[in-house]
């Protein structure tokens, strides 16, 4: 007779018996890599495991193990002995390189809170002299093959010429490049390099200052990167860029998501971004805003899948007509601006000092209801504040109003999207209030 076993006892798993070396051979590369590929986002000890099968193993695993890497003024002088060793094989891995003054995370709120370099920050090299990122640097990244994203953080003295000259030389394929809390000279040296980089698909800016902000006099030789999808502006002031963003409106043929923040705007750089959203205009499908500026007209934005208003600092009365966009007011407002027929979310960050209670976000039930019954809101999921009580009266609303309809994108609501007679302008919302 077997001995009772105990629940408390831990059971060893069953033995995992391996593939034989035959069967191994006869599996297609193909369906290892795919197999690699599925596990590489959630079990990284079983990725660097096959990474020391075989060789033929290793490339695609490596690929997924080791995507980024981060370059400082600590390890800056290690990493290069690494890629002179006669067996270093990294290079063939890394799609991402950050370049940054310290082996540390760049916290985005610390560049913000402390504007551009904090007293105590330490922009030096182990041999006291300040970090940059020199013409030899990236001409050793060249021979990355499959590097296609890279980041600059944290650099003083920006880009110089040389510099400037082997990023678009060498990067010739390269389709991210991000900048935060740098510093350049000039302004108009800076879109040539943006020109000259034709196949980006994402231009992030963050906290980015230049000394010369003279805009480009003549036009380039090459316009702006006709290829481009995201545009990412965290930075003030913002209008230089706005201005010439909107004057190259035309090169942009594949933009589809803009997010801009900042708190430090001026009206003039309001001005510029409302001009600038003017111009994209139905190019937008997804866009992000801080609040809804009083110069930004969305009705223009006839092709529109997301709304998020970022910082929506809520105040019950306004202090001026300038923050009636921060009322229950402006937030109908901004939803009657809205006629894309194809809208799926609105997503409004509420920001607020004090706890909100049921009724103090003062929005009218009836109004809203009218709101969300334009046929422009069928295809809407859902609109959400960031408080539970309100995004759940909404949800219904939403299912009571359009939940009975099966509305789906026919040819009769792209028609009715492009007449310019069932939109209604910034001046018409204000006149129905």
């Amino acid at each position: 007779m077997e001995p009772r076993r105990s629940i408390l006892r831990r059971r060893q798993p069953p033995p995992i018996t391996p593939l034989s070396s035959h069967i191994c051979r006869r599996m297609p590369q193909e369906v290892i890599e795919i197999i690699i590929e599925r596990i590489a986002s959630f079990d990284v000890p079983t990725l660097r495991a096959c990474s020391l099968v075989c060789k033929s193993w290793l490339p695609i695993s490596r690929w997924h193990l080791i995507p980024a890497v981060s370059l400082g003024s600590k390890n800056i002088r290690s990493f290069l002995r690494l890629l002179d060793s006669p067996y270093s094989t990294i290079s063939h891995s890394i799609h991402h390189v950050s370049i940054q003054s310290e082996s540390k995370a760049i916290s985005h709120r610390r560049a913000r809170e402390s504007r551009i370099y904090p007293p105590d920050f330490d922009v030096t090299t182990p041999g006291g002299r300040p970090f940059t990122c020199d013409e030899t640097l990236l001409r050793r990244l060249t021979l990355f093959p499959s590097l296609t994203s890279l980041s600059f953080s944290w650099l003083r003295e920006g880009l110089a010429l040389p510099t400037s000259t082997a990023l678009t030389q060498g990067f010739a394929g390269l389709t991210k490049i991000e900048f935060r809390t740098c510093t350049f000279p000039s302004f108009e040296k800076y879109t040539h390099m943006i020109c000259a980089l034709q196949n980006l698909r994402m231009l992030a800016l963050m906290d980015v200052t230049w000394d010369d902000l003279t805009l480009p006099e003549s036009p380039t030789r090459q316009g702006l990167p006709p290829y481009l999808e995201v545009l990412e502006l965290y930075l003030s002031p913002i209008g230089h860029i706005c201005t010439w963003i909107a004057a190259h409106s035309h090169d942009l043929k594949h933009l589809k998501t803009v997010n801009m923040c900042s708190a430090f705007w001026e009206d003039i750089d309001s001005m510029a971004i409302a001009w600038m959203l003017r111009r994209l205009g139905p190019k937008i499908k997804h866009l992000s805003l801080p609040w809804h500026l009083p110069e930004v007209d969305l009705s223009h934005h006839t092709e529109l899948r997301t709304l998020r208003i970022s910082h929506l600092w809520f105040k019950p009365v306004p202090d001026n007509p300038a923050e009636e966009c921060f009322t229950a007011k402006g937030i109908e407002k901004t939803l009657l601006q809205l006629n894309s027929y194809h809208i799926r979310s609105v997503d409004f960050r509420v920001l607020t000092l004090f706890q909100m209670t049921g009724s103090e976000l003062g929005l009218d039930w009836e109004k809203m209801w009218k709101i969300l019954s334009r046929k422009c809101f069928a295809q809407l999921q859902g609109i959400t504040f960031g408080l539970s009580a309100y995004d759940k009266r909404l949800r219904l609303m939403l299912k009571k109003i359009w939940g009975s309809q099966q509305v789906k994108e026919t040819e009769d609501t792209r028609r009715h999207s492009k007449k310019s007679g069932r939109r209604l302008t910034r001046l018409q919302v204000d006149e129905v209030h």
